[in-house]
């Protein structure tokens, strides 16, 4: 009887263990997903990166043609763009430029920085996972490590269920 005891809980633990042992290898393929979640973000975070400057530079094209032609038909026309209303249009247009500049760069910084943070928190959770899978598999190395464990187990069962005979 008490080896029959002894069998059954050196198999729970063994069960037990088995189970724990899933559990941190699936915490640690998410960690794995995780860490390649984050070079995924940081991936997006250079493209769109790269996409805002493509876009400065197209702003900054389009300003000296604008600019170029503009001049070019003032001067056509006769007309002193160094002082006036010439020269009041040509500085609109400078500070239109300037503005679309501004936000370029601010939609620049802020795709770097979402892409950033969303890495951040993808390392963040891979993290999270890699702890939760090394305490699993410390954990199950701890379940029921010999034997003498469950022998003493069934012992414990076997005078358990012979002191409630008396």
């Amino acid at each position: 009887m008490a080896a029959m005891a002894a069998g059954q809980a050196f198999m729970q633990s063994e069960q037990q263990r088995a189970h724990k042992q899933a559990q941190a290898g699936a915490a640690e393929n998410n960690a794995i997903a995780m860490r390649q979640q984050a070079d995924v973000e940081r991936q997006k975070g250079e493209a769109a990166t790269r996409r805002h400057d493509m876009d400065r530079d197209k702003i900054s094209r389009d300003y000296q043609a604008r600019a170029g032609a503009k001049r070019s038909l003032l001067a056509s026309g006769n007309v002193d763009v160094a002082s006036g209303s010439a020269a009041d249009s040509l500085l609109g247009n400078a500070a239109l430029y300037g503005e679309d500049l501004a936000a370029n760069r601010h939609k620049r910084a802020l795709a770097a920085w979402q892409a950033d943070e969303n890495a951040r928190q993808a390392r963040r959770q891979a993290d999270a996972y890699a702890a939760q899978a090394s305490w699993l598999n410390t954990s199950a190395g701890n379940i029921g490590d010999s034997l003498l464990s469950a022998g003493l187990a069934g012992a414990g069962s076997l005078a358990g269920s012979y002191l409630r005979n008396f």
